[in-house]
């Protein structure tokens, strides 16, 4: 095509490079189930994606959220209103809502993963019917508080928010922050110190903490420079006092709990990026066929073809990986090393796709005219959160002397 390849002559379809055809890997059910949320992305996310990034919109990212009813129960028991599925099918899901958005991805995260998840594996019957049923439906918004001040890598080691007993409830003072869903959630799966005494592990205590209690105070809402809509907060907590019913797990042993969702949180992450990657693939793979320099399109340069053909390598090798690992912990198996080597080669993977899409589509594709920009920018969060890319390397050292001796 002579002259500018606009964003709209592309005639762009989300997932036209993942159909069920292609993904043997899947089962029926679960490539059914693929194509009708991205169906629902389609025609509830698309419209709006542009919008709620540029403004950052937070409302309407809520909005939407709580429109996502027939998916917020992916994980939830069916005792308390949920579908009971397992870890691939939140993968699958995370892949193809990130392809369209990926606040929206992250606000979901946030509360039918992150606050759901230990709530699932540690909660009483009463707390999970009482806290799951309005995270269900969407009426409800959860969020998980582990990051202080004092400890971005080192979580546990750095963490100071104090929780004293007093009686029949907690008092609770200190701060938190980067919390994702932190100044819209009505709970908190919140992670706190009990004991001052013992080594950092064995004095941490969770807790279901409503956000209408006294005390409680949003400080700010970090404006970062990616996943715009999603709103990241810093909190602080004024002797707020939660009682000793919302415990979950046990007193002092809340690193368990911590420490039981993370495979599953990095795997889900890991299927976000993916969704990301796979968009700016599909992108510029689409502007290379379309734009013509030299009286050729792109795509026949091999400097273009090449750099298309590494990006098509790492998606489809990373969304094999995140299957299989995905399944695995479904079943029960502990793969903490596989799962840390997943997260950091597909973060590391999705910065360089969205990287590389950018300079495929050159000046256009640094505009807002195209949606790459906002992948590039959205991109390097991945090699942050959720563990760092380094983290997630020493983790796959530690194992490595775990499985197989020094």
């Amino acid at each position: 095509m002579e002259g500018h390849v606009h964003f709209a002559d592309l005639d762009f379809e989300f997932g036209y490079s993942c159909m069920p055809d292609r993904l043997h890997f899947y089962t029926k059910e679960e490539n059914d189930f693929r194509m009708e949320v991205r169906e629902w992305c389609k025609n509830n996310i698309e419209p709006f994606a542009e919008k709620i990034d540029r403004e950052r919109n937070y409302d309407l990212a809520v909005e939407i959220l709580r429109k996502m009813k027939p998916y917020l129960n992916i994980i939830i028991p069916k005792e308390a209103g949920g579908l009971g599925k397992g870890i691939l099918y939140r993968t699958i899901f995370g892949e193809e809502l990130t392809a369209f958005n990926y606040a929206l991805a992250g606000i979901f995260g946030a509360s039918s993963c992150l606050f759901a998840g230990p709530i699932i594996e540690f909660g009483t019957l009463e707390q999970k019917v009482k806290y799951l049923s309005g995270i269900a439906d969407g009426s409800k918004i959860g969020a998980i508080g582990i990051t202080e001040p004092t400890g971005g890598s080192d979580a546990i080691g750095g963490m100071r928010l104090k929780a004293v007993r007093e009686g029949d409830h907690y008092v609770l003072n200190g701060e938190k922050c980067f919390i994702t869903n932190g100044s819209v959630a009505d709970y908190i799966c919140l992670y706190t110190k009990t004991n001052d005494q013992v080594k950092a592990h064995q004095g941490i205590t969770a807790f279901i903490f409503e956000t209408n209690t006294p005390g409680f105070e949003v400080v700010k809402n970090y404006n970062h420079m990616g996943r715009r809509g999603m709103p990241n907060s810093l909190l602080r907590f004024n002797n707020c006092k939660v009682p000793a019913e919302n415990m979950l797990h046990r007193e002092n042993e809340g690193v368990e709990v911590l420490l039981f969702g993370l495979d599953g949180e990095r795997t889900f992450t890991a299927s976000q990026y993916l969704g990301l990657a796979r968009s700016a693939l599909e992108v510029a793979y689409k502007y290379a066929h379309k734009r013509v320099q030299f009286k050729k399109p792109l795509y026949s340069f091999e400097g273009i073809s090449f750099k298309l053909s590494e990006m098509f390598m790492d998606v489809e090798l990373n969304r094999m990986a995140i299957a299989q690992i995905a399944r695995m912990l479904d079943d029960g198996h502990n793969c903490r090393a596989s799962v840390a080597a997943v997260k950091a080669r597909i973060a590391d993977a999705t910065v360089r796709i969205s990287q590389d899409a950018v300079q495929i589509v050159g000046g256009l594709g640094y505009s807002e005219e195209y949606p790459l920009e906002r992948y590039y920018r959205d991109a390097k969060i991945g090699q942050i959160s959720a563990g760092t890319s380094e983290i997630m390397r020493y983790i796959i050292t530690r194992e490595m002397i775990r499985m197989w001796g020094k």
